[in-house]
């Protein structure tokens, strides 16, 4: 039956899993996983459990399906992705304790430290089961628990909506990073590393949809915002730019609105299709180039959320802004942010995401950029 949801209670040794890690037959980041939250004092505090020799809860883990012609299996995490990528890091030496890296502790600490056994409890789901989803979102309900769009980009992963998002807002990467060595401690083939596991996507997604997607990964907008003050690390974290994006591709279809209140409908109409995909992709990267060009200082109050996104709205929005120079419009907003307007400062201040104080700064930057 569909409700009978199989599974196994085992222990795993930390080298067993920082191997399988190393050699990408379990995945941390699965298509309906959130992005990393954890600060490094509550890494270290973790790692420090460990070394100390203290238990810690569980963590989950989906079994995919075995390809029987290479003798590989693969496995995703559905709980306990931050406490891997904390092990992980501290074994590679991109986290110390007390000071200490991994390679510096002595000898018997390292064999203690690989030979922890850590509660895994395994559930026998493919990648497409729609059950994973279902126990990711149960066991995220309390604990670091999901932020409004972490619940979006997983009910939605497939949409076509949220994949172009994900590509502007620099989820999506054009190649899949290098594997790092572990410090020669796990002895893995890291010439032969598994080239895709079934859970990197969602298996909704067709692969010509999907090499589309990665082909416009890395572009001007995403490179912007990675280079800039727009987001802090810990946004970029809980996926505030990827609702950031997502508002501003619905804006450009329907115009301002309250909130996130078109998001969801655009998610679940351009799901399927998306006609204007290549239009939204070509008019956001431009205007990011645009403005990349304009060389806005570091502390100028267009990095700021709420004006990055009206001069991004309206640029996009309408192309003809973009037909002076990007200097000419710099100097333009700028002057405009030298005699700030009391009204303009409190739409970018208060209620910023509000329909009104939308169309008001929008209104302002075009009459800015026009002037």
């Amino acid at each position: 039956m569909q409700n009978e949801l199989k599974y196994t209670v085992r222990s795993r040794e930390i080298v067993d899993l920082a191997a399988a890690m190393k050699n990408a037959s379990l995945t941390l980041s699965p298509y309906f996983q959130r992005n990393l939250v954890w600060r490094d004092a509550h890494r270290r505090d973790f790692i420090d459990t460990i070394l100390k020799g203290y238990p810690f809860p569980q963590i989950f883990l989906a079994r995919g399906p075995i390809d029987v012609e290479n003798m590989t299996a693969s496995q995703a995490v559905v709980d306990g992705q931050q406490r891997l990528n904390a092990i992980r890091d501290f074994i590679d030496g991109k986290l110390d304790v007390g000071g200490k890296l991994f390679k510096e502790l002595d000898p018997k600490k390292k064999e203690e430290f690989l030979k922890y056994e850590v509660a895994v409890i395994d559930f026998d789901l493919d990648a497409g089961d729609e059950r994973l989803k279902d126990v990711f979102h149960r066991l995220n309900r309390t604990y670091y628990a999901l932020s409004a769009i972490e619940k979006l980009a997983s009910e939605y992963s497939a949409s076509e909506f949220l994949l172009v998002a994900r590509a502007l807002a620099g989820e999506i990467l054009k190649d899949v990073p290098a594997i790092e060595e572990l410090e020669g401690v796990v002895n893995v083939d890291a010439a032969n590393p598994i080239a895709e596991n079934v859970f990197s996507r969602d298996p909704g997604i067709d692969d010509a949809t999907w090499a589309w997607i990665v082909q416009q990964a890395e572009g001007p907008f995403s490179n912007l915002i990675r280079r800039n003050p727009v987001f802090t690390p810990f946004e970029f974290d809980r996926k505030v730019p990827l609702m950031f994006v997502l508002n501003v591709m619905s804006t450009y279809l329907t115009g301002y609105y309250n909130r996130n209140d078109r998001v969801r409908m655009f998610l679940e109409d351009r799901s399927d299709n998306f006609p204007e995909k290549e239009e939204i992709l070509k008019q956001v990267n431009e205007t990011a180039e645009y403005i990349d060009e304009m060389n806005f200082a570091e502390n100028s109050i267009w990095w700021n959320k709420a004006n990055f996104f009206s001069i991004v709205a309206e640029l996009g929005r309408v192309p003809a802004l973009r037909a002076q120079s990007p200097q000419v419009s710099a100097d333009k907003l700028n002057a405009f942010a030298a005699n700030l307007s009391s009204d303009y400062a409190l739409a970018a201040r208060e209620a910023v995401n509000g329909k009104a104080q939308r169309e008001f700064r929008g209104l302002k930057v075009r009459e800015a950029l026009e002037g």
